[in-house]
């Protein structure tokens, strides 16, 4: 028989390891829903909004949950913060669980103007964190220091790109539901 492990410590400090690996999980399912969404685009409209829902904001919402709320330490030691009450943590990730269910709910039933609907709504979501991350980038002491900097830089860049991609999926879903002025697909 093997030898007994020692038992975990219960005062070790959190790493990024989880909230990074979700993250990457997020980056990663976010590019395929965004590729398989313009592919349907081009086939079916209908479904690709039913895609770029249930992947851009139903997945990714329920992922970016289990990030900020279950793995709360890690992704603060991911962001770089530290703070002692986890409850701004808990308030995003459940944000985002919420969305995440109404996306695959709506996706799943087939309801084109609320899935543009929740695209809009997460969109907006993060179109204010984007408003954050870029506060952040301007003001932050360590900017001079490169790692900071091109984390701030990612950040921005990879937001402000899944703001536009939500948006968009958003205008093509009230378009295709005809709620647009001289707009319908």
């Amino acid at each position: 028989m093997g030898a007994a492990r020692p038992a975990a410590q219960t005062n070790a400090q959190p790493t990024a390891r989880e909230a990074s690996l979700l993250m990457g999980a997020t980056m990663a399912i976010s590019m395929i829903g965004i590729f398989i969404g313009i592919f349907f685009l081009f086939i079916n409209i209908e479904l690709a909004i039913r895609i770029a829902t249930a992947v851009l904001a139903g997945v990714v919402g329920i992922i970016s949950f289990v990030r900020h709320s279950i793995y709360y330490e890690s992704d603060q030691v991911r962001m770089g913060w530290r703070q002692e009450h986890r409850e701004f943590q808990l308030e995003v990730g459940y944000a985002n669980l919420a969305i995440g269910i109404w996306a695959l709910v709506a996706a799943a039933l087939n309801w084109g103007l609320v899935c543009g609907v929740v695209l809009a709504i997460y969109a907006t979501y993060l179109f204010c964190a984007l408003l954050l991350h870029l506060s952040e980038s301007h003001a932050w002491e360590e900017l001079h220091k490169t790692a900071h900097r091109s984390r701030a830089i990612r950040s921005v860049v990879s937001t402000g790109f899944f703001v536009i991609v939500l948006a968009s999926f958003a205008f093509i879903a009230f378009a295709h539901a005809g709620m647009l002025p001289f707009i319908r697909l």
